[in-house]
């Protein structure tokens, strides 16, 4: 296929959009009467219109069943990841065996860190983005204090518009790990 950069060619790929009815499929908030236009997925994406009917499900079978909904609720808890696990696969393209749905964000971040942050005399900086989400700055400063460092020194922080190149010029050889959001 090749580009063209014409409101025809936008309104022709539009049409032909295998995905084009999932918009309907959420709620789109409004600015001044109008739909907006929606970018913000990192944390909090759009809510879908069936959700509330889906969490409704779930505090009815926690109300009636407590524990007992882990296994006799309408969508039973105990194997939540084994349910989510082939629709995850399909979403980030792997195989079903590749790919295992847990925790949240935060969690999965202090786990990886525990993993692959092995802070040494030398190399023990972290480089982040300047305003990263708080909970990701909370799971960075918890594992260099873990380690006894001090984030004030610790730290360094990706600014808006700087160079990232001649920041790992500059910092490269003391870097223990680089943590930079999508």
């Amino acid at each position: 296929m090749k580009y063209e950069n014409t409101i025809e060619f936008a309104e022709k790929m539009d049409a032909a959009d295998p995905l084009k009815g999932c918009r309907k499929k959420f709620y789109i908030p409004q600015v001044k009467g109008v739909d907006s236009i929606y970018f913000c997925g990192n944390s909090l994406g759009l809510q879908p219109v069936t959700v509330a009917d889906a969490l409704a499900q779930e505090l009815e079978d926690w109300k009636n069943l407590g524990v007992e909904g882990h296994f006799k609720g309408k969508n039973p808890w105990k194997d939540y990841h084994e349910f989510l696990t082939h629709q995850m696969a399909h979403v980030v393209g792997a195989k079903p065996i590749e790919v295992v749905v847990m925790n949240n964000l935060t969690v999965n971040l202090h786990l990886m860190m525990v993993s692959f942050y092995r802070p040494n005399a030398h190399r023990h900086k972290i480089l982040i983005e300047a305003g990263a989400f708080p909970s990701d700055q909370y799971a960075v400063k918890s594992q260099v204090e873990f380690y006894g460092l001090d984030p004030a020194s610790t730290l360094i922080e990706l600014k808006t518009g700087e160079n990232i190149e001649e920041l790992l010029e500059r910092e490269g050889d003391s870097l223990a790990l680089i943590l930079l959001g999508g």
